[in-house]
């Protein structure tokens, strides 16, 4: 399968320039971590690198490059799927140089981490490691002290559906109701509250939906054909996840402007909406976890209501 993201374009980065740079002069590092909020930018980046390294245009059809990605119904890096690849660096390669691309390893498995982390530190002669995430506060510290790090850039797209920009402004106006001088009865805000929750989950799934037409197919791997399409499903998702949560983030952050008499309901606001995005990426059901977030919500307004 002739990648699609394997293009010279990216050559322009910053980070790759660096990259590029150290590897003419013989200073190449041998683990890469790649991070940033644009994931595809992320894709390609490490697939470039890929590209380089084996010195071949479509690294994935390359015999001598391997891939580690969430999968599974635990969306995790398992460790059966990292023992594979490390039993693979041990044979014997058909050129003299190696890649393993890891795709978001703050979804490692504690067991596939440490089966990983030798690998990772003294991997064998002439292999290349790319790890990518646009979560890398969440990579395991023993991950991390053993890999260079490299921000790629660049912001993952707003997303401007109508019904999106819709549900914001609903969002602003239980907020505004929230922050006003008197709290409204409970059916006021209770029923807005759960409508919203109702069409978050909806409008996640059909942007995943219209996301998956577009996305690139995801690259081969040694896993079963249809695990490979979950994971790859759910990692759109997750994207997706995140740039919602991120502009709800933004419009709690424009609450407190405008209200600067609630400056602290609207801090904790945004801590329980960090919780909740914690919860979520735990595989924590999208529907519960922000019913949860807004009942929390609520009740701190409430009780400022009642201060």
């Amino acid at each position: 399968m002739k990648s699609k993201l394997a293009s010279p374009e990216v050559d322009d980065l910053p980070a790759l320039k660096v990259l590029l740079r150290a590897r003419a002069e013989g200073r190449m590092p041998h683990a890469v971590l790649l991070t940033g909020a644009d994931g595809e930018v992320l894709a390609r980046a490490a697939e470039r690198l890929a590209a380089i390294h084996l010195g071949v245009p479509d690294p994935l059809a390359h015999a001598d490059c391997r891939v580690l990605r969430p999968a599974k119904k635990s969306r995790r890096i398992n460790i059966e799927s990292t023992q594979e690849v490390v039993a693979a660096l041990r044979l014997t390669s058909v050129s003299s140089r190696r890649v393993v691309l890891v795709h978001e390893p703050d979804r490692f498995m504690s067991e596939g981490a440490n089966c990983f982390l030798k690998t990772l530190e003294e991997p064998p002669p002439g292999t290349l490691i790319v790890l990518q995430t646009a979560n890398y506060y969440r990579v395991l510290p023993t991950i991390l002290s053993r890999c260079l790090r490299f921000h790629v850039g660049g912001e993952a797209p707003a997303i401007k559906d109508p019904a999106w920009a819709d549900w914001l402004r609903e969002f602003d106006r239980l907020l505004a109701k929230l922050a006003g001088p008197t709290l409204p009865r409970a059916a006021e805000l209770f029923i807005p509250a759960y409508a919203l929750c109702a069409r978050f989950e909806v409008l996640l799934e059909l942007f995943t939906e219209e996301a998956l037409k577009l996305a690139p197919e995801p690259p081969p791997g040694d896993d079963d054909e249809e695990e490979v399409e979950l994971a790859h499903e759910e990692s759109i998702r997750r994207g997706i996840r995140a740039r919602l949560l991120t502009a709800m983030e933004e419009r709690l952050r424009l609450a407190g402007r405008q209200h600067p008499e609630c400056l602290s309901q609207v801090a904790a606001a945004i801590d329980l909406l960090e919780e909740a995005r914690a919860r979520l990426e735990l595989n924590y059901q999208v529907l519960a976890g922000l019913e949860q977030f807004f009942l929390r919500l609520l009740r701190l307004f409430a009780l400022r209501a009642r201060a």
